[in-house]
């Protein structure tokens, strides 16, 4: 993907499919592939028996190529998904793909999104979809179909009995073509996803497919100006009408028809901008409503007005479990008015409000909710301005509450007093499993009082303190107190104190060597830290003794090549390390020969990520020498690199003989047609 294979490269590539039987997806998005190209590809695909998924995104293919292509799907039996997104095919190619698809008898998957395709290419389309039984997904995206078009596809919905997604959106249909589509979906009973985004449907089109979704039992429409839904479909249905600017009117029309519906349980209303009075009519419907479970209404001023409308509702909803309050404005206030509602609420389990403008009188009345709360599971805190004694608050209710298990207060200006508070608590709750506390301004006092409440917690399984103050002091503190912890722990401490260091080698030191008495599988991540050497020398000392360590993430910490070496000299001993992650990192050729030179030796890794590392053809050689006599290797992830024809062949050599590696990642290199051909080579 993203490289310069032009149809030579191709050619390479189809003569070694013909003969490969292990190869199952092939990726040549963004490439320079032409029609020569293309029928290369198609020829190989007449007698390849194992590829399933083949992307040709954003190349060069225009109808004869499609064309080529449709003549190999006519006897080709083992792919999947075809992907000719931003090509230059147009009617003459969609006619091929038609002639292809009467008999095809695997395809399940064909996008066509973003061609020159019109009404004769939708007319071809429509007319094979008559006898096709196995697609089952179509994209016709950002093509140039019209109403003529969208007549020839309700047609097919008519006859057509395995097609469950089409994808229509960005063309030139209007209310006509609505009209014949929302035709047929009435007796259509296979469809599931229809979207019609961004055409030139007014509101009585989308009456039209408001009306036939009464009909039809599982049917989901995405089109711009709907405000209806089926009242009579008797299966869950979703409706979205997200981004649609919904007038107050329109709000009113969804009002009547929730009170009445017995089958809809997700409504997503987000950035609508239906203000406090659009919430009040929302929740004169909630409070009669029996089936709606999640409601989505993130970024719409409802402001308190609206908080308090949704809270009353509240208080007699016996369905809702999940609500999405998100950037609307609401203050102390309207969590006030939500506080009284959990009191007494016992359905909704997950409460999002986020990006508001609730401070510490807020967080104590949802505080005073959580002590006598009995559902609620996850609340979302995150961007308010809760500050210390909004954390107390919350530290209270956390030390009588058995419920809620996610607790999400990052950049909340909450400090040590805040992280004592909530560690106290911490101390004795035995349901919260994730807290996060990122940019906040907790230093190593709160950091300490944090690990002390580690070291007798249960149950927390994932803890964020990613940009915080916290120096070595704090990380040693928290890396003691998980030597004893005993749950499977994801610890965040990206991106602490800078100022006047960074997390050192003593700190790194801390929190390495927390997995070393833990016997359950670990995760550690130090992105983003700009660990300095003498941090990743204590990282290796740690990585040569630990038991339990399978992932570690070191991804943006300028390691550079002398790290590299660290690494490569710990991977030799090593024997539980999984996945290595070092993507933009400036290692360089140097440090790829180092860890090369270690995985000859290692047997456990298998993933290994060196994306945007400035690795270049000799960085290649060495990774295809290690390559030649690993044997536990199977993911290398090499994007975003330096690597030229000659990186490519050697890693060609390595491929004939390495019978363990089965993803290899080359996308947006300098792999020319030679370096096409070695690979392609090498797949024989």
């Amino acid at each position: 993907r993203a490289n310069k294979i032009f149809d030579e490269g191709a050619k390479a590539l189809g003569d070694a499919l013909k003969v490969n039987q292990t190869l199952t997806t092939l990726n040549l998005q963004r490439n320079k592939i032409f029609d020569e190209g293309a029928k290369a590809l198609g020829d190989a695909l007449k007698v390849n028996q194992t590829l399933t998924t083949l992307n040709l995104t954003e190349n060069a293919i225009s109808d004869d190529g499609a064309k080529a292509i449709g003549d190999a799907l006519k006897v080709n039996q083992t792919l999947t998904t075809l992907d000719l997104t931003g090509n230059a095919i147009s009617d003459d190619g969609a006619k091929a793909l038609r002639d292809a698809l009467k008999v095809n008898q695997t395809l399940t998957t064909l996008d066509l999104t973003g061609n020159a395709i019109s009404d004769e290419g939708a007319k071809a389309i429509g007319d094979a979809l008559k006898m096709n039984q196995t697609l089952t997904t179509l994209n016709l995206a950002f093509n140039i179909l019209s109403d003529e078009g969208a007549k020839a596809l309700g047609d097919a919905l008519k006859v057509n009995q395995t097609l469950t997604t089409l994808d229509l959106q960005r063309n030139k249909i209007s209310d006509e073509g609505a009209k014949a589509l929302g035709d047929a979906l009435k007796g259509n009973q296979t469809l599931t996803t229809l979207n019609l985004l961004w055409n030139k449907i007014s509101a009585e089109g989308a009456k039209v497919l408001g009306d036939a979704s009464k009909g039809n039992q599982t049917l989901t429409i995405t089109a711009k100006g709907r405000d209806h839904t089926g009242v009579e479909n008797q299966t869950e249905n979703i409706l979205r009408l997200s981004q649609e600017q919904l007038l107050l009117k329109g709000v009113e029309a969804l009002r009547d028809t929730l009170k009445v519906n017995q089958t809809l349980n997700t409504l997503d209303l987000r950035s609508n901008q239906i203000s406090a009075e659009g919430a009040k009519a929302l929740g004169d419907a909630l409070k009669v409503n029996q089936t709606l479970t999640i409601l989505d209404l993130a970024f719409n001023t409802l402001s308190d007005e609206g908080a308090k409308a949704l809270g009353d509702a509240l208080k007699v909803n016996q369905t809702l479990t999940t609500l999405n309050l998100q950037s609307n404005e609401i203050s102390d206030v309207g969590a006030k008015a939500l506080g009284d509602a959990l009191k007494g609420n016992q359905t909704l389990t997950t409460l999002d409000l986020q990006s508001n403008q609730i401070s510490a009188e807020g967080a104590k009345a949802l505080g005073d909710a959580l002590k006598v709360n009995q559902t609620l599971t996850i609340l979302d805190l995150a961007f308010n301005t809760l500050s210390d004694e909004g954390a107390k608050a919350l530290g209270d209710a956390l030390k009588v509450n058995q419920t809620l298990t996610t607790l999400d207060l990052q950049r909340n200006k909450i400090s040590d007093e805040g992280a004592k508070a909530l560690g106290d608590a911490l101390k004795g709750n035995q349901t919260l499993t994730r807290l996060n506390l990122l940019w906040n301004k907790i230093s190593d006092e709160g950091a300490k009082a944090i690990g002390d409440a580690l070291k007798m917690n249960q149950t927390l399984t994932t803890l964020n303190l990613q940009s915080n103050e916290i120096s070595d002091v704090g990380a040693k503190a928290l890396g003691d107190a998980l030597k004893g912890n005993q749950t499977r722990t994801t610890l965040d401490l990206q991106s602490n104190q800078y100022l006047p260091n960074p997390i050192s080698a003593n700190g790194a030191k801390g929190r390495e060597r927390t997995g070393v008495e833990n016997q359950i599988e670990n995760i550690l991540r130090l992105s983003q830290e700009q660990l300095v050497f003498k941090g990743l020398e204590a990282l290796r000392d740690t990585l040569k003794v630990n038991h339990t360590l399978t992932t570690l993430d070191l991804r943006s910490n300028q390691i550079s090549a002398e790290g590299a070496k660290a690494l490569g000299d710990a991977l030799k001993v090593n024997q539980t390390l999984t996945t290595l992650n070092l993507l933009w990192n400036k290692i360089s050729d140097e440090g790829a020969k180092a860890l090369g030179d270690a995985l000859k030796v290692n047997q456990t890794l298998t993933t290994l990520d060196l994306t945007g590392n400035a690795i270049s053809d000799e960085g290649a050689k060495a990774l295809g020498d290690a390559l030649k006599v690993n044997q536990t290797f199977t993911t290398l992830h090499l994007t975003g690199n330096a690597i030229s024809d000659d990186g490519a062949k050697a890693l060609r050599d390595a491929l004939k003989v390495n019978q363990t590696l089965t993803t290899l990642n080359l996308r947006a290199n300098k792999i020319f047609d030679e370096g096409a051909k070695a690979l392609g080579d090498a797949l024989k």
